[in-house]
């Protein structure tokens, strides 16, 4: 760790935890907010919001004083989006489940313990009004997160389950670790598993792991709709389906991007 500490820049270092202090809940921030987020003096951080903002990672805002993310943040994630190998493979599988179900479909990894979203794909019916590629979310509340843990080795679900802030999104949520660890058990019994409006209420989602051919876990499929239309009898025809899905990315699964080995 002292040597990773004696390689790094610190004047970047700042940089970038300015970013990270931009999220969704908080999309606009001021000087103030930053400088005592970051318990950075207000000169220091001026001149590294003026540096971004110069380089466009920054905008300030016509109306107010606050700054918010700029266009460069948006060209670097088109960036990334668009080399990522298995995406390439993942479409078409993705295209037919939305063919067969009509509803929502999710490509999904996980990285420093949190599910990250990779590509979606929509019915015409859509009714997400973004694209929700590059979403984080704790793992708990997700079909696809608990997919993917139940598939991990003891130790390794463990460690992420330390990590997990299991926050309730809704009442259904599950926030009780040793809940969650007998939801993991019984998902890991049947092979796949179930979202109940844990993120969102009126939404249902399944979800199954995708693994690499020596059995890591890179990722997860699932598919998403509203509680009318994911039926007990439709989950169970879609788990069929995802199974079948995933099994047919398992050659690829190595082409996920390593974000999964990010414990940091």
């Amino acid at each position: 760790m002292k040597e990773q500490q004696k390689n790094t820049v610190s004047s970047v270092e700042k940089a970038l935890r300015i970013l990270d202090c931009f999220s969704i809940e908080h999309p606009e921030l001021t000087l103030s907010d930053i400088s005592r987020q970051l318990q950075l003096p207000k000169s220091t951080t001026l001149n590294q919001i003026r540096t971004l903002e110069r380089a466009g990672y920054l905008y300030k805002s016509q109306n107010s004083q606050t700054y918010l993310l700029g266009y460069k943040i948006m060209e670097l994630n088109y960036c990334f989006h668009s080399t990522i190998p298995i995406v390439r493979y993942a479409i078409p599988i993705m295209e037919e489940l939305l063919a067969a179900s009509n509803e929502n479909i999710y490509l999904t990894s996980y990285i420093n313990s949190r599910l990250l979203y990779l590509e979606c794909l929509y019915p015409t019916r859509r009714f997400t009004t973004y694209s929700i590629a590059g979403k984080t979310l704790p793992m708990h509340c997700t079909s696809a997160g608990k997919a993917m843990l139940s598939q991990m080795s003891e130790e390794e679900a463990e460690r992420m389950i330390a990590k997990n802030d299991f926050c309730a999104f809704t009442p259904n949520t599950i926030i009780d670790k040793d809940q969650f660890r007998l939801e993991l058990k019984q998902c890991r019994e049947r092979g796949y598993a179930v979202d109940n409006e844990e993120e969102t209420l009126g939404v249902r989602c399944v979800a199954v792991s995708i693994r690499t051919v020596k059995g890591v876990v890179a990722g997860a499929l699932s598919i998403s709709g509203s509680i009318l239309s994911m039926t007990d009898d439709a989950i169970q025809r879609y788990t069929r389906l995802l199974i079948s899905a995933s099994n047919s990315l398992t050659p690829y699964a190595h082409l996920f991007p390593p974000i999964q080995l990010q414990e940091s």
